[in-house]
C-alpha cells in the first residue's frame, strides 16, 4: 500500500462520473481498480491506491457524488481566489 494519491483534475472526473454514469458506477462497484483505469487514471496509481479503495463495494446515490462534486468544485474555485500572489521588490543600486 502506497499513498498514492488522484490529481484534483482526476478527482473531478471521477466524481462526475460517479455522479451521472449508471454504467461506469456498475462498473465501479464490481471492479473499482479496473473502472479507475477506464478513466484514464494511470496504472501505477491505481495499483498503489490504498487498498479499501480498490474492494468491491456498494456506492452512495448519485446525489451524494453530486454533492461532492459540487463541493470539491467551490472550494477548490474558493482555494484559487484566496490565493495571495507574493511580490517581489528590489532594491534598485545607484548606478
Amino acid at each position: 500500500m502506497s499513498d498514492a494519491v488522484l490529481t484534483n483534475d482526476l478527482a473531478l472526473k471521477l466524481l462526475h462520473e460517479l455522479s451521472s454514469n449508471d454504467g461506469f458506477r456498475q462498473r465501479y462497484e464490481e471492479k473499482p481498480a479496473a473502472a479507475l483505469i477506464e478513466l484514464g487514471i494511470p496504472h501505477e496509481v491505481v495499483v498503489n491506491l490504498n487498498a479499501a479503495c480498490l474492494a468491491s463495494m456498494k456506492l452512495a446515490k448519485k446525489d451524494v457524488f453530486k454533492g461532492a462534486l459540487e463541493d470539491f468544485s467551490k472550494k477548490g474555485s474558493e482555494a484559487c481566489l484566496q490565493m495571495i500572489t507574493p511580490n517581489l521588490r528590489l532594491k534598485q543600486r545607484p548606478s
